[in-house]
């Protein structure tokens, strides 16, 4: 404690030779920090649209030729018997929306998806939507429908409107289904910009597979318990009630092996990083161009505080004389210094973190949806960083030692001076 009173009176009265270095260690740290929790938000609001898109943290998939399931209640309640119980299984169907589109009024939009769903089971998953007009909490009946605000944009439709869903079935004439649009949600990513989702009831008959088919079984964890490293766990268990095909990391080779042929009924257990397998290339990316941003950052601070505190030091050097004179030793001056560069870091951490915050703040208020493609990274137009105060505290830490390495290496001629020669130097 007595070395840091004696430091923190020297920074208070010299203040002003430390001022760059306190900028630089805040300026460097609420870059770095800033940079991971916009790309932590980026990519979770891809996550988030991906689970709405795939049905959830994992898919169940089997058939002997095709991937179907006729008689889904059957499986469903298998996999809920061997999941954990917070875990919410619901049935999908998954169409391409071929010979269909939607009209309004004279005007007419076509879509690539059909995607139906259990609007009553589904409902914790469908409130993480960016909705511009209605809600999940609205869609009950068989004639319920979410469309995207690109296609309500094209068709100049808004919640509680009725359109018709237009089915062209081939040499079987032209079918014409009144739909009421219950909620319209932002999203022009490839995850929604052409999907349009329907109940599951409505699906069935879109499909005319019969009343309980499905394509998918859907698992979704609310509470977020859900780890890629638990899939093995998961594929163990949902061995014991389905005659499961090896846990893979790419789907295609499910389908692969499908189209080569089963003997039998076979599933397989499909995470949502084996769905996003195309956008792994986008993800690496960014990450290792954030932490490349970030490491040069650090790399900065360190070099910038450590070389100026040695120059401080040096212009410090009969101080120094001084303190050995009077019976100091060097562990001491060590001890002295070390505390003034820690409480020059800790203000600037702190200080960097605020600032970060800052930023964040002001990046909220910008709405960036008009940029091509890239609303996949938004939440309702705006990037939302994700602040992960674990990883904060490994930033912090890292760049407190390191800098602190750092500045003991840049002292040590200076500490390890003699009375004499410190006292005879001229600052």
């Amino acid at each position: 404690m007595y070395y840091f009173k004696i430091s923190s009176r020297s920074l208070l009265s010299k203040w002003r030779q430390y001022i760059s270095l306190f900028l630089v260690s805040m300026v460097g740290v609420a870059i770095s920090l800033f940079l991971m929790f916009v790309v932590d938000g980026m990519l979770s609001a891809m996550a988030t649209k991906a689970k709405i898109y795939y049905g959830g943290d994992m898919q169940v998939m089997g058939g002997i030729q095709e991937v179907e399931y006729v008689n889904s209640s059957e499986y469903l309640e298998k996999v809920k018997s061997v999941l954990p119980k917070n875990a919410v299984v619901t049935k999908r169907i998954s169409k391409r929306a071929e010979y269909s589109y939607l009209s309004y009024e004279g005007t007419e939009a076509r879509f690539r998806q059909i995607i139906g769903i259990d609007f009553e089971k589904e409902q914790p998953l469908f409130e993480k939507f960016n909705f511009v007009e209605g809600s999940s909490k609205e869609l009950s009946g068989k004639y319920d429908i979410l469309l995207s605000e690109p296609i309500a944009k094209s068709l100049s439709v808004h919640a509680g409107d009725q359109i018709t869903f237009v089915v062209n079935k081939i040499g079987r004439g032209i079918d014409t289904i009144p739909f009421v649009v219950k909620g319209i949600f932002r999203d022009s990513s490839i995850f929604g910009m052409y999907t349009v989702y329907f109940s599951i009831d409505y699906a069935a008959d879109y499909v005319e597979k019969g009343a309980d088919y499905a394509n998918r079984i859907c698992v979704y964890f609310p509470d977020g318990s859900y780890s890629a490293k638990k899939l093995p766990k998961y594929h163990q268990v949902l061995s014991s009630v389905l005659n499961m095909f090896p846990l893979v990391k790419d789907k295609e080779n499910f389908y692969k092996a499908q189209k080569a042929g089963f003997t039998e009924e076979t599933h397989c257990l499909v995470s949502i990083e084996s769905s996003m397998e195309e956008l792994q290339i986008v993800i690496d990316a960014m990450n290792w161009v954030s932490m490349l941003i970030i490491c040069v950052l650090i790399v900065i601070i360190i070099v910038g505080v450590s070389s100026t505190y040695r120059v401080l030091v040096l212009k410090r050097i009969n101080e120094i004389g001084i303190y050995k004179a009077i019976g100091m030793n060097r562990f001491n001056v060590y001890r002295i210094l070390l505390s003034e560069a820690c409480c020059l870091m800790v203000c600037g951490c702190i200080a960097g973190f605020a600032l970060s915050l800052v930023f964040c703040g002001i990046i909220r208020c910008i709405n960036l949806s008009f940029i091509p493609a890239f609303d996949v990274f938004l939440e309702n137009g705006v990037i939302a960083p994700r602040l992960e105060f674990s990883n904060v505290a490994v930033i912090l830490a890292f760049v407190f030692v390191t800098t602190l390495g750092a500045v003991v290496l840049s002292i040590r001629k200076a500490v390890e001076i003699t009375p004499v020669q410190a006292l005879s130097t001229t600052e």
